[in-house]
């Protein structure tokens, strides 16, 4: 069977991927020069679709995970035929297959360290450098999608705008990970966050707050290394995107040192314990 004929994606990837491709659209096609309106469908089948088979290779990966697989015993279904699809359309640059490995990589890492992170007494094999690297690698499929831009659009790269977006990108995960910490705990998935409690306890949030000023001072320089007119328009879509007020702020969630006890209280489907654990966990001495 011809490969774009053969099926690759689940419809729980399609709705995962529904949100991502909102963001990307409405974020990438203006630093493109591209109308959201006008433009989109003449991409359409290819973002789907790319799209849509990485959600579902991420759920497939997800199901690992939530059953402490550290490893798997062949390459995530929809891999070979993606890759077939890019190349047969002429779309598969040596920069997207490099994207492509990072998401592998991603995978690995995050099966790695949540088949540790899920067993307590786990935490002495945790490494930072593993943990920043799967941090940073977690969202490439963004970078796919945008090198996929433009080719389709038959341009050269911008490299200065890729770098910006690339630590853009990375802090926007790490406030996501905030967001998700108590749930991502349940689903034994990776979060920037929970390693970082798991390696520096109490003092996660000192040390996640030093590796995000960091970023955030050089994602300032990149930002005003970009034509004016590219500065206008990410800001016009922060703004977009962060018209929740307090959203632009960072947000700690407060750290969970005894996973397994956290589970135990959310599993058991009461309210008044988990809240009564949370309490605790609050009061508790530094």
């Amino acid at each position: 069977m011809m490969a774009e004929l053969q099926p690759a994606v689940s419809f729980r990837g399609l709705q995962r991927a529904r949100t991502t491709l909102e963001d990307f659209v409405c974020s990438y096609f203006p630093l493109h020069g591209l109308s959201v309106h006008q433009d989109l469908f003449l991409y359409l089948d290819v973002l789907v679709y790319v799209e849509g088979v990485v959600y579902s290779m991420d759920e497939e990966n997800e199901r690992a995970t939530q059953a402490g697989k550290a490893s798997l015993s062949g390459p995530l279904q929809g891999e070979q035929l993606l890759i077939s699809i890019l190349s047969q359309q002429q779309l598969l640059s040596d920069r997207i297959s490099a994207e492509l490995q990072q998401g592998r990589e991603y995978w690995a890492l995050e099966r790695q360290l949540c088949a540790i992170m899920g067993h307590p007494g786990g935490n002495s094999k945790l490494r930072l450098d593993d943990i920043q690297r799967a941090s940073w690698a977690k969202s490439f499929d963004y970078r796919v999608l945008n090198l996929l831009l433009y080719q389709l659009t038959h341009k050269a790269v911008d490299e200065g705008l890729m770098d910006f977006l690339r630590l853009d990108e990375h802090l926007v995960d790490i406030g996501d990970d905030l967001v998700d910490y108590e749930d991502d705990i349940m689903a034994n998935s990776f979060n920037i966050f929970r390693g970082y409690v798991h390696l520096y306890g109490r003092d996660a949030e000192l040390r996640l707050v030093e590796h995000i000023t960091s970023c955030e001072e050089a994602h300032q320089k990149l930002l005003q290394q970009l034509p004016s007119s590219t500065q206008e328009k990410w800001q016009r879509r922060k703004k977009e995107a962060s018209s929740v007020p307090g959203s632009e702020k960072w947000s700690f969630p407060q750290p969970i040192l005894d996973e397994h006890a956290y589970r135990q209280a959310s599993a058991g489907a009461d309210d008044d314990a988990l809240q009564d654990f949370k309490r605790l966990r609050q009061t508790s001495p530094e």
